[in-house]
């Protein structure tokens, strides 16, 4: 009993550090986004490395989880993100893959945000993805827009989602705070991908039309990683209610 409390203790303080240590790397690649310095590469590992310590600690503190169904959805949820990552960070390419994985990510959070049951969510989900994939084969439409179109909607429902749950205390707290906060900065960090994509093929060689690139491109991480934190959180038990 002696040695599973100090074990619980020191599990504490190793994610109270990798808290420290995350917050420390989001201030310094976010001054390196913001200041324009010639380091993509130190910035892309920086978000990359805070990302995996997101995910280590959501499987660090089994023992004071939520429950264990919202653990093991929230633990595969981040287990899939860094491979997600991987490949729209780290690899920039196969892009689809990336897309389909975040996908995958967001359904599984509706599954943990919803009331209809793990079974009926899946369904729904896989009856509109064999919609689009329909739409794709008779319009030709590319599949990156296809795949594009279905993570939105998965992003959009999870998030919508995780607000219901807020709204109707299905959470304790702080936990359904965490989870409608995080839902929220997941939406504005995909948002800002769109419209630093769209202004970035508009081409414009304005000062306007650069500051909005640079706006939208830095405000990208800015709302992703505390909403990666705060979803990290959300499957913590707290004695508030």
């Amino acid at each position: 009993m002696v040695i599973g409390m100090k074990v619980k203790k020191y599990k504490m303080k190793i994610i109270r550090i990798l808290l420290i240590v995350i917050a420390i790397l989001y201030i310094m690649f976010l001054y390196l986004d913001i200041s324009n310095i010639r380091s993509y590469r130190i910035s892309t590992i920086m978000k990359f490395t805070s990302i995996i310590l997101i995910s280590i600690i959501s499987f660090l503190g089994q023992e004071y989880s939520y429950n264990n169904r919202d653990r093991i959805i929230l633990q595969a949820g981040f287990f899939i993100t860094i491979f997600a990552d991987l490949f729209l960070l780290i690899l920039d390419k196969n892009y689809i893959v990336g897309i389909a994985l975040f996908s995958i990510v967001q359904i599984l959070y509706s599954v943990r945000y919803g009331l209809n049951g793990a079974r009926t969510t899946i369904i729904g989900f896989s009856i509109l993805f064999l919609n689009l994939i329909i739409v794709h084969i008779i319009t030709g439409i590319q599949f990156l827009i296809i795949i594009s179109i279905y993570y939105s909607i998965c992003l959009l429902i999870s998030t919508i989602r995780g607000l219901k749950l807020y709204l109707h205390r299905l959470y304790s707290s702080p936990n359904r705070h965490m989870i409608a906060l995080g839902m929220m900065f997941f939406l504005l960090c995909d948002i800002n991908v769109v419209f630093s994509y769209i202004v970035g093929r508009m081409g414009w060689t304005n000062i306007i039309g650069y500051d909005l690139y640079r706006i939208s491109s830095v405000s990208i991480w800015l709302f992703y990683l505390p909403s990666q934190v705060l979803l990290c959180l959300s499957g913590y038990r707290y004695e508030l209610t």
